[in-house]
């Protein structure tokens, strides 16, 4: 690495996000061009990330993402306990798992029981969880890797679903409600949920009661297309008898 560059890239990973006014008053004798194709050149190098006008360091956004999902984590953590705890006594034994990225998912990836299983995910944090598991055989997803939900996802990510068989999937709900169903943020993880949904034998939910009501852009699911309802004893009984009056299975 050049001096010049040196000094452009010490300069982003210390201000952490930088613009090119700021670039061009650190090196005034070069231009505007060559300042881009330093930020170019750092960008490949794993450096930085270029952004509109400017440039971050990789650095400062990998610790965003940790504290966005930490943040997650540390939310409803007793009723997710209490979900992957329900959800772990319902996995089989010689079966194809699927497991949803998500921290209510993670909540069931650290209660898996050590199984002979065949567990495919998406989530790249949870796949990290399940290498303790020696009986078991994991298939972590490709796909377009999201730095907020540590997962992967997009048409890659289909591309391996279609050709997976699954017994029994597990997927978590941003939100709920009558009117919406099962909603999520992201256009490629409600298409993902489709698909994974569309594959799966059984069609487990994982959702706590706090998610009732809420309603997200992308709608993957309705409420009598789920077998299966894995919620926290503060789940509203009237919800409980929806779901039931539905079809679904509420544990």
């Amino acid at each position: 690495m050049n001096v010049r560059r040196q000094q452009i890239n010490d300069y982003i990973q210390r201000k952490h996000e930088v613009f090119l006014g700021e670039l061009k008053d650190l090196v005034p004798d070069v231009s505007e061009m060559t300042i881009r194709r330093d930020l170019e050149a750092l960008e490949q190098e794993g450096s930085i990330i270029r952004i509109h006008g400017g440039a971050k360091s990789v650095k400062s956004i990998n610790r965003l993402v940790e504290d966005v999902f930490s943040r997650r984590l540390s939310l409803n953590t007793e009723k997710k306990r209490e979900i992957g705890e329900k959800a772990a006594e319902m996995v089989k034994e010689h079966t194809s798992i699927y497991l949803d990225s998500g921290s209510t998912t993670m909540a069931l990836a650290e209660r898996m029981p050590n199984k002979r299983l065949l567990i495919s995910t998406s989530g790249i944090n949870i796949a990290l969880e399940l290498l303790r598991l020696d009986q078991t055989t994991l298939n972590l997803i490709g796909g377009e890797a999201s730095r907020n939900s540590i997962s992967v996802s997009g048409p890659q990510a289909l591309s391996c679903i279609e050709r997976l068989n699954i017994d029994q999937a597990f997927i978590a709900s941003t939100a709920f409600s009558v009117e919406s169903g099962f909603s999520c943020g992201g256009v490629n993880d409600c298409e993902l949920k489709r698909m994974v949904l569309k594959k799966a034998k059984q069609k487990i939910l994982l959702m706590d009661s706090t998610k009732i009501g809420l309603s997200m852009p992308y709608t993957f699911a309705q409420a009598d297309e789920i077998d299966v309802l894995v919620c926290d004893s503060a789940f509203p009984q009237e919800m409980r008898e929806y779901f039931t009056n539905l079809g679904v299975k509420v544990v």
